[in-house]
């Protein structure tokens, strides 16, 4: 059976997660900015971007709720990971 910690530890990780793939979208948009794309391409790529920096800033939200939820319930050491 799972426990409350292993659940807090598994969504903290999975937004962890979410956030890298986030950075790796967000990345490669940038990326391809730099090859002077059409004006359409750009326009999705910046789309793209956006969209990207949204999913991090949310990424961040779910963590510092996790990190508060713990630092209230007095579980912090059950959100490190090994």
């Amino acid at each position: 059976m799972t426990t409350k910690p292993q659940i807090g530890r598994n969504i903290y990780n999975e937004e962890l997660t979410k956030g890298r793939q986030a950075t790796d979208a967000l990345r490669s948009s940038l990326v391809a900015l730099t090859e002077d794309p059409g004006p359409q391409t750009r326009m999705a790529l910046v789309a793209k971007a956006a969209v990207a920096l949204s999913k991090i800033e949310a990424v961040f939200s779910e963590l510092d709720r996790i990190g508060r939820d713990a630092k209230k319930n007095g579980t912090n050491s059950t959100l490190i990971t090994k």
